[in-house]
Order: C-alpha cells, then structure tokens, then sequence
C-alpha cells in the first residue's frame, strides 16, 4: 500500500521564508528525486554539497504508531 509524506512548499524559519527545492539523483536502481528548505537557490546548491559530504543513514522511516 503506498503512503504519502507531505513537505510545506514553504516554512518560516527564525524569520526567514525556507522555500523547498527539489534534487535529483542517480544510482544503479535508477534516478529519484530528494527535497530540502532553504532560503534561496544558491542556499539550496550549498546544503546539497553538504549533503554530499556528510549525509548517513538514520533508517526506514515508520507509519506513526508502528515499530
């Protein structure tokens, strides 16, 4: 059964308007897009590059109530 995760075109952040960007990536299984905020497109290029050099993986993110 398919479920659904949904991210605010837009939050406010210490003052600041974060928009949400959208990025895409490939891999041997195929290309897929990821989301980030940020507050501006040369903002949203610099997280990815951090994203690039220190993302991990947390785990399989869960229906709410369900372990």
């Amino acid at each position: 059964m398919s479920k659904s995760v949904e991210l605010d075109v837009s939050c406010v952040v210490g003052g600041k308007i974060w928009n949400l960007y959208s990025f895409h990536y490939h891999t041997g299984d195929g290309v897929f897009t990821g989301y980030l905020h940020a507050v501006s497109s040369e903002h949203a290029s610099y997280m990815l590059q951090e994203l690039r050099e220190t993302a991990t993986l947390d785990g399989q993110v869960l229906e709410a109530g369900k372990l």
